[in-house]
């Protein structure tokens, strides 16, 4: 579905590791033109089912730091034991293309953004159940033992964040968490807030003079 866009927005994704969140974003985006997946930076070792510049840009951890000491980072965190950031030179890769971008940060990266991003539109991925976190965990067979555990263990940490986050996704399916999330990103782009300049160019036309009458 593709609807135009009058006013440029962003929409900021979050979820305890294993929810599904990059599913979810890479199949929306893939339906529709007007939205394009910001791609992160990360210390960590790329898993066998990714694409490098396509999933994350992988670089070792001293250039990581590198750029933070040089300012390249809208946003950055520590997570699981690696680096995650977003740079400023990718946010205006995807501005350049007129689209709409679309982040997948943990809680700590939305909190950053909340503060760098006034037309934000924040979402929140959820589990249906911590049982059903560990066996997806389990079933993707890329972390060990002491990694899921800690992933579990930080999963609980980060679901106690729901409450700054616009709307919650509970992704029990993967094709109803997409259309949740396709309803989402519909509405936001019919905001009033949104549309108020292409009405006011409306009530500014006089094509008819019957309309003064």
């Amino acid at each position: 579905m593709k609807a135009k866009i009058e006013e440029s927005f962003a929409i900021v994704v979050s979820a305890p590791s294993g929810t599904g969140k990059t599913t979810i974003i890479q199949n929306v985006v893939q339906d529709t033109g007007n939205y394009e997946f910001v791609v992160s930076t990360t210390t960590r070792p790329k898993r066998s089912n990714e694409v490098a510049d396509k999933n994350y840009y992988f670089i070792p951890v001293d250039e990581f730091k590198r750029m933070i000491e040089h300012g390249e980072f809208i946003e950055w965190a520590f997570v699981h034991g690696n680096y995650y950031g977003i740079t400023k030179k990718e946010i205006d890769r995807i501005r350049a293309t007129k689209k709409i971008p679309i982040f997948d940060v943990d809680v700590q990266g939305a909190a950053t953004l909340r503060k760098t991003l006034s037309d934000a539109v924040f979402v929140y991925i959820v589990p249906p159940s911590l049982k059903v976190l560990q066996e997806r965990l389990r079933g993707r067979g890329t972390d060990s033992e002491e990694q899921i555990r800690l992933r579990l263990h930080n999963a609980i940490e980060e679901l106690k964040y729901y409450q700054y986050y616009d709307y919650i996704i509970i992704n029990d399916s993967i094709p109803e968490a997409c259309e949740c999330f396709r309803s989402i990103l519909s509405a936001e782009s019919c905001r009033t807030a949104r549309l108020e300049k292409k009405v006011m160019k409306i009530l500014g036309e006089r094509t008819n003079d019957n309309f003064d009458r």
